[in-house]
């Protein structure tokens, strides 16, 4: 049975092995993921998806920042929009993919944002085609595309998505 709680500081070992583990997959995060410490500390509040008392996935919601590339986008689209927040570091161990453990994740983010009277935005690189199909699935709103850099000259087109839609 999956559960979801509010992840500690305990839980971030297991949520970098699984990390790992996607990362060999799937190539998320493209940042990799030799130094968990930036992934998992951003000061915002996460939550992970157990089975059995296995951590089975994770997600995070954190202070929107202009430096995000949908937190940019949304704010040359509507400056009045102030009450945002960033949803993120969404990812599921393969081997408990297709069984609603995303879903039940970003569901429980979305409470969250609900609950403090936010809107949620987020990004996903072109790459990765099931979770912008899973975003588009869950009603969340596609307001563009942008370009997501990392490291010196690396970049991705990135499609931006908000929740609740306009």
């Amino acid at each position: 049975m999956t559960t979801v709680r509010l992840r500690t500081d305990e839980d971030i070992p297991a949520c970098h092995q699984v990390l790992c583990a996607v990362y060999k997959v799937s190539g998320y995060p493209v940042e990799g993921v030799d130094d968990p410490a930036p992934y998992f500390n951003h000061g915002g509040i996460a939550w992970i998806a157990e089975n059995d008392g296995i951590v089975a996935g994770h997600i995070a919601i954190t202070k929107a920042a202009t430096e995000n590339v949908a937190v940019a986008l949304w704010s040359q689209l509507h400056p009045e929009d102030a009450n945002l927040a960033i949803t993120g570091r969404l990812f599921v161990n393969p081997i408990n993919r297709k069984g609603g453990t995303a879903s039940r994740l970003i569901d429980t983010a979305v409470e969250e944002a609900r609950r403090r009277g936010q809107r949620l935005l987020m990004f996903c690189l072109i790459k990765d085609q099931n979770a912008i199909r899973l975003y588009r699935k869950l009603g969340w709103q596609h307001y563009g595309i942008t370009t997501f850099k990392w490291e010196e000259n690396s970049q991705m087109a990135a499609e931006c998505f908000a929740y609740p839609p306009l």
